[in-house]
């Protein structure tokens, strides 16, 4: 085999051949602030759409040991109407008690991400296969210092991950994160230490992509007590509205 030299083509022009044959081949990519808008005027319009269909919620709510090891575990199981935006019972709970109140202020939900789009910035990292859907892989980081309008929001501008969607039709597949660093929550006294979720899209009758599964946990450290759980969500039996 002829070595580079003797091919007339020295190992150092080949390197700077190759890199800027990469440079080439990332350049073919979306631009992230490009596909992240597209992916939310999608999710609108699939919102939009999923109010002609009812489906199940199975819920387990799981208390966790300071291993991560399951402490005692309830079940629930909701139906939820088509037209009703589905609050995954994080704000239930009686305000007047210390626990009731840094639960719910610590379990607000980190899944309104595409609501403040423009306090991220987004990488497109390339094309990956999730359930069988050829996806774009899209890398976010909240940008430093911006402003939030509620503990949802503070929670948010904290939160890193991943969201993957649809080439096809920018449908959301899976989005996934996790909190960067501890949050102050709920009072001086609670702090959100640890929060990690991952949601993940199903396929519906009429074809679209709606919500299929949620695992959401988190870890509240306060001056008189712990919180650690864990809440799995399953959707099914997507069916037209009954009226």
């Amino acid at each position: 085999m002829k070595s580079c030299f003797r091919a007339g083509l020295p190992p150092v022009l080949l390197g700077l051949l190759m890199v800027a044959g990469a440079i080439v081949l990332r350049a073919d990519l979306p631009s992230g602030e490009e596909l992240i808008r597209k992916i939310a005027a999608r999710d609108k319009e699939l919102v939009q759409r999923r109010g002609a269909f009812d489906y199940d919620i199975a819920i387990t709510r799981e208390k966790l040991n300071a291993d991560d090891s399951v402490a005692s575990s309830e079940k629930e199981s909701v139906t939820m109407r088509g037209n009703v935006a589905p609050s995954y019972h994080t704000r239930d709970g009686d305000k007047d008690k210390p626990e009731a109140e840094a639960k719910q202020q610590s379990r607000e939900e980190p899944f309104e991400l595409l609501k403040i789009i423009d306090h991220y910035t987004y990488t497109v990292e390339g094309e990956e296969t999730v359930d069988g859907v050829d996806c774009w892989r899209i890398h976010f980081v909240p940008k430093p210092d911006m402003p939030y309008d509620n503990r949802e929001e503070k929670v948010l501008n904290n939160t890193s991950g991943y969201i993957w969607a649809s080439k096809a039709d920018y449908s959301l597949i899976r989005n996934q994160g996790s909190l960067m660093h501890p949050v102050d929550v709920a009072w001086v006294f609670a702090t959100l230490e640890k929060m990690s979720f991952r949601f993940d899209a199903m396929p519906m009758p009429n074809g679209d992509y709606g919500p299929g599964k949620l695992v959401y946990s988190y870890f509240v450290d306060t001056l008189f007590f712990d919180l650690r759980e864990r809440d799995t969500r399953k959707m099914s039996n997507y069916r037209a509205h009954a009226e």
